[in-house]
């Protein structure tokens, strides 16, 4: 009996891999570089809107309100100002901590039965007692530095204040945002691998700008939440599908250079918001520049075309080879017609028919690898905010903070893009990791202060760099027909970790270095983890779900002696007479021989 194995082709036929084709029209020349100019566009619009909250439900100094005292007439005692009476009736009424040198935001002095005047103080009256904040009067808060957050609009109005005793509400607003990440990366990742990169943006796109503008007139803090969850699920599935779409038009030398250039168009992004949150001091208004901002999504449609790649995938050729022609021709190459025919690429293809999420668990090296890089997108993404807290510390107000917090990426970006190329993935992704989870344990036993601060951003630029290189990685290992759905999935386990994460920051208040050496351990843990992935430095990338099956499993050896990777060799079909009994079979052409236990990896049972 003969059984004949197709799953692979014969060697002339390796030429229609799509990256050899990129290879024959340009990796990266004039056409790529337009779309590189208008693409990654998208990622500003997503950071701004990812880091919004920050300032949109930023907390103001604030103290107790004495209700009491309202009708007090400061004018008459020569303060005409609202402000200045306000700071009177605080140095009046609220404990001062002279090590500090801040107010209390909780507690005041008992003041019943006192009557204010200006130029009151605390040693006037019996000041040995002091009482927490009653909702009932509610808070005071400086509207020098935020005129109007959904804290001090929404919660003074329905008395419930997101301060003091409710503080920790403001980490469940912040846990909903990335719920709405997890749902976004998984929903629209998935949507691009079934119909296509470019629908999927601009479903992503069209959610986004809905739910944008829809929050500027949000009435309530519910709504406010809800509205959040579909901005973050449509901004990370447009940023996403974005990377990807990009990635996929760019050869493997310049591979890692576009990638790592998308990440910092998000670092650009945190940088205008800080400006831009400087300058409008009103959420609303920031809402609404932010949803008005999302228009430009659309107009790119008219410029960005479907991944040739994916159309590939699907057996859409007419499509692909239109857009690789016009890609040619602006590249000044002539279309390699050899390379690209229906029916080379029909049998490269081998059938695989529509794949899903599923896919990625269901053979034992793609499961591994898939769960692999899971626990490193989780890790860093949780380590990534985590560290973010730290900056918070610098003694510069929240403005500048965060363009400081934006701006020591760029650093850890440009040095991404030369490591890379020389050091290959592997050992920066584990690198990279490894140092922001040694700066994260140093930095919990340490004081604040200047040092803290200076290894705190020792870890921040390690953490930076390895969130860059796995956007890289996990794009590289997966093969087309699941490559959105693969970044999907393992986005979304980054998103679990964002909920969880401002809680396990609560839990700092029992034990101030707990959060960080939790962070620490795990970042050197996913670290070491991540040295199993295989080597994907200037390898084409997996087409089929086959050839992501077999990348990184064993090598076979060519006639010439050197190694090939068993799925990406060509094999031509392989025909054994199992009824001659054959043990030990060698492919039928081209010197490339394995042993049966690796044969059986690739042809099965």
């Amino acid at each position: 009996m003969v059984v004949k194995n197709e799953l692979a082709v014969d060697k002339q036929q390796v030429s229609c891999a799509f990256d050899d084709i990129l290879g024959a029209i340009d990796e990266f020349g004039t056409w790529q570089k337009i779309l590189f100019s208008m693409v990654p566009l998208i990622g500003v619009v997503h950071a701004m809107n990812a880091l919004a909250q920050v300032f949109m439900a930023g907390e103001a100094d604030h103290w107790c309100r004495v209700s009491s005292w309202d009708q007090a007439n400061c004018t008459a005692a020569g303060l005409p100002d609202d402000w200045e009476c306000l700071l009177e009736k605080r140095n009046a009424s609220i404990p001062y901590n002279a090590t500090t040198k801040v107010f209390d935001s909780c507690e005041m002095y008992n003041v019943t039965g006192v009557v204010f005047t200006p130029g009151l103080r605390p040693s006037d009256f019996d000041n040995t007692n002091t009482v927490r904040c009653r909702d009932a009067d509610g808070w005071i808060y400086d509207t020098r530095q935020y005129e109007k957050t959904i804290i001090n609009e929404f919660f003074v109005s329905f008395q419930f204040n997101l301060v003091c005793d409710q503080k920790a509400t403001v980490n469940l607003l912040q846990s909903i945002y990335f719920a709405g990440f997890l749902v976004g990366s998984f929903v629209f990742g998935s949507l691009a691998d079934w119909i296509g990169r470019k629908p999927a943006l601009y479903l992503a796109s069209t959610v986004l700008l809905c739910a944008s503008v829809a929050n500027v007139f949000s009435p309530s803090v519910l709504v406010y939440m809800i509205l959040r969850f579909f901005i973050a699920a449509g901004a990370m599935g447009a940023f996403l599908v974005c990377f990807v779409l990009t990635c996929e038009f760019v050869g493997p030398s310049r591979r890692v250079v576009v990638g790592i250039f998308v990440q910092a168009f998000f670092s650009l992004g945190l940088l205008l918001l800080s400006l831009l949150a400087f300058l409008i001091r009103t959420w609303r208004f920031l809402q609404l520049c932010l949803g008005v901002s999302t228009v430009l999504y659309f107009l790119l449609y008219f410029f960005i075309p479907e991944s040739a790649r994916w159309e590939v995938s699907k057996g859409r050729y007419k499509n692909a080879e239109r857009t690789l022609r016009k890609m040619a021709a602006r590249n000044k190459k002539e279309f390699p017609e050899e390379m690209f025919s229906p029916e080379i690429i029909a049998s490269k293809q081998h059938n695989e028919g529509q794949q899903t999420f599923v896919a990625l668990f269901r053979t034992p090296n793609m499961r591994i690898k898939t769960l692999n890089l899971m626990f490193y997108w989780f890790v860093v993404n949780m380590v990534y905010y985590g560290l973010g807290l730290s900056t918070s510390n610098l003694g510069v107000d929240d403005y500048l903070a965060a363009a400081i917090s934006a701006f020591v990426e760029f650093p850890s970006l440009i040095f991404s893009v030369f490591s890379l190329q020389y050091f290959g993935r592997r050992i920066n992704l584990s690198g990279t990791m490894v140092l922001g989870g040694v700066a994260c344990i140093i930095t919990a036993f340490l004081e604040e202060g200047v040092a803290r601060t200076a290894i705190a951003m020792v870890g921040k630029f390690g953490i930076s760099a390895a969130f860059a290189i796995i956007y890289v990685v996990s794009g590289e290992i997966f093969p087309t027909p699941v490559r959105s759905a693969g970044m999907g999935v393992t986005s979304m386990s980054s998103r679990i970790s964002g909920i969880i994460s401002p809680f396990l920051l609560e839990l700092g208040s029992a034990w101030p270095p707990f959060p960080f050496v939790v962070f620490g351990v795990l970042s050197i843990a996913s670290g070491l983890l991540s040295l199993l992935l295989p080597e994907t430095s200037n390898k084409k990338l997996p087409e089929t779900m086959e050839e992501g099956e077999a990348f990184g499993k064993p090598k076979c050896i060519g006639s010439s002696g050197e190694e090939k990777d068993v799925a990406m060799v060509t094999i031509g079909v392989v025909e054994l007479d199992t009824d001659a009994g054959v043990e030990n079979p060698t492919f039928e052409d081209k010197g490339c021989q394995t042993s049966e236990s690796s044969f059986k990896e690739l042809a099965g049972p």
